[in-house]
């Protein structure tokens, strides 16, 4: 689903006709407005087509399929089939296959699932079920797809982000189980983290990284990030989605300095594909920025100003990042440093995703590390008064969201329009560019 160009936008929808189009069909070349028109029945045969496509190339990637996400799927195809039972679904009157009257888990029965490929479990499904389970795909808010997601497994399976956790008490973490563990805290000389170090502020490039993080914590619900095995086929997805989001970490020539938060959200949303995200997802990132860089109100001060010796000497000292009150956006930045870190396990899907830059990653981990230093030198009202003004970016979002009446779709994102002009453009000004200057 591509976007149309700023002439067509003055187009009229050519489906409801109603809305100035956003979009175009890449298929029949009609201007749309939303989602909503882009589904409907008059526009069914290309949208039926394009969702057809897109799930059966999903279920035809046998190389990212492993025998836990199988089994996910049967459980999934389990449900579904006992919901159409219930629901007395009417058979198809073209199907002659005999599957009719043959149950889903009786077809199934033998296979082994652990084995099985997506392929084959899927040529089990006759036409109806296909047709059927496609459209609860499509319409992932409908009844039926939010009963087969509220299975008892997948919530006992599911890890909310660490850092939603009431507490990060290390105790908490373990004895829950339903957030992800509290990732491991980089090491932060205390010579990097002077609180008069005279440099550019930093605290929007650290927006613009947690938004990143917090979009591939929830799109792959992997929680923390440097739990992922190496070997997983996750491990690359996640370097590469941080990799596209957020170039400038990964860059390092990269000079990039956000002096406002509307370069931010102008900058990042503008990264995502088609389709990717909308103002409702945008919003709760953001949600989870503000949760991130909020200073933690109770922090527990050791003996010595947030300091302790490296191997004993006395000229190398680390800062004591345990108890500081900048402790949460600390821990961000350091399990991306986890996720980016050189080893012997990880050469190979650093070469994968980043070719000739992998031999030089540990540049990333150290742009993480000075970040990191950065955030423990910058005052916690300084943070507070970020998390709140990353909160009301979010509401202005959230409006604009429910003023444009369409469930799924980007909304008008020209969200500078009801904030303060010195906060900068919104996110459809694409001539919005970051300041490029160079930082010593």
């Amino acid at each position: 689903m591509d976007r149309v160009s700023e002439t067509s936008d003055k187009l009229s929808c050519g489906i409801c006709r109603r809305q100035f189009s956003r979009y175009t069909c890449p298929t029949c070349n009609i201007p749309y407005c939303s989602l909503t028109c882009f589904r409907s029945e008059v526009h069914s045969q290309c949208s039926e087509t394009f969702y057809r496509r897109e799930i059966e190339s999903g279920i035809k990637s046998e190389s990212s399929r492993t025998a836990e996400e199988r089994a996910k799927m049967m459980e999934l195809l389990r449900r579904f089939e006992e919901q159409s039972s219930r629901d007395d679904l009417v058979p198809m009157p073209d199907e002659t296959d005999g599957d009719e009257d043959t149950g889903l888990a009786e077809r199934l029965q033998n296979l082994d699932i652990m084995s099985t490929s997506s392929d084959t479990l899927w040529s089990f499904l006759n036409k109806e079920e296909r047709s059927n389970f496609m459209k609860v795909l499509a319409d992932p808010s409908g009844d039926l797809a939010q009963k087969l997601l509220a299975s008892k497994e997948l919530k006992e399976d599911k890890r909310e982000p660490w850092w939603e956790a009431n507490t990060l008490d290390p105790n908490t973490f373990t004895s829950s189980g339903r957030y992800g563990h509290k990732p491991k805290a980089i090491t932060v000389p205390a010579s990097m983290a002077e609180p008069n170090f005279h440099g550019p502020p930093l605290r929007y490039n650290v927006c613009a990284i947690l938004i990143a993080y917090a979009y591939v914590t929830r799109h792959l619900s992997a929680s923390p990030l440097s739990s992922v095995d190496p070997e997983d086929s996750n491990f690359c997805e996640t370097r590469r989605i941080i990799s596209n989001l957020i170039p400038f970490l990964v860059d390092p020539r990269a000079r990039v300095l956000y002096t406002s938060l509307s370069e931010v959200v102008t900058a990042v949303w503008s990264r995502f594909q088609a389709g990717e995200m909308n103002s409702k997802f945008f919003s709760v990132l953001l949600r989870d920025v503000a949760n991130i860089v909020r200073p933690c109100k109770i922090a527990t001060l050791p003996s010595t100003p947030h300091m302790k010796d490296n191997g004993g000497s006395t000229c190398a000292r680390d800062v004591q990042i345990d108890g500081h009150p900048n402790l949460t956006s600390v821990l961000a930045l350091s399990d991306i440093a986890g996720l980016f870190q050189d080893s012997d396990k990880s050469k190979p899907a650093a070469e994968a995703v980043f070719g000739a830059l992998a031999p030089r990653q540990n540049h990333i981990t150290l742009k993480l590390t000075y970040y990191a230093a950065r955030q423990l030198a910058t005052a916690p009202a300084v943070l507070q008064e970020l998390a709140d003004e990353i909160i009301a970016r979010s509401k202005v979002i959230d409006d604009e969201y429910i003023l444009s009446g369409v469930d799924g779709a980007n909304p008008r994102m020209d969200c500078a329009k009801s904030v303060p002009k010195s906060d900068g453009a919104g996110p459809r000004d694409q001539k919005t560019r970051a300041k490029i200057e160079e930082m010593s």
